[in-house]
């Protein structure tokens, strides 16, 4: 395999500006600068190195990369906050509330979901008489309770005595 070495020329500033220096079409030229950039221009072979337009400096190339990498972090950082209030948010949006009606025994269960209210009645339980059997028209949920006064499955029918 051939291989080539392309050598670039540079320069400080002030020897590209001494030099009027005209670069072949294609040709790389890197200016060292004062204030420590390397600036990379390409020549096109009519026009001085110092007035040709920077192709690369890549200090600004660093700089460029550091800001990104720091808006990346700021970005990241900010969307993991905006995840932990969200969250914080729907949990408190999902609070589910058990009630109970003194008076009728009857069971409710009241909250927020998604941001929709709901209220539902929840089944009644059962008691089972003692004799062990099943009152007629009744549901028992498959059969009596060994316990006794157990609850069984809920179901939506009461025992009347």
């Amino acid at each position: 395999m051939a291989t080539a070495t392309v050598r670039v020329k540079k320069g400080t500033t002030a020897e590209w500006i001494e030099s009027h220096r005209v670069l072949d079409d294609g040709e790389l030229g890197l200016e060292l600068t004062a204030d420590g950039h390397r600036i990379i221009r390409i020549g096109n072979g009519a026009t001085e190195f110092m007035d040709l337009e920077v192709s690369f400096d890549i200090e600004e190339v660093r700089e460029i990369k550091t800001g990104m990498e720091e808006s990346v972090k700021t970005y990241y950082e900010s969307m993991v906050e905006k995840g932990t209030e969200l969250l914080a948010e729907m949990k408190a949006m999902a609070t589910t509330v058990e009630l109970e009606d003194d008076a009728t025994g009857i069971k409710y269960r009241m909250g927020m979901s998604g941001g929709t209210m709901y209220f539902e009645e929840l089944a009644k339980e059962t008691v089972v008489p003692d004799t062990g059997g099943s009152t007629e028209g009744e549901d028992t949920g498959g059969g009596s309770e060994e316990s006794g006064g157990e609850p069984t499955d809920n179901t939506e029918q009461e025992v009347t005595e």
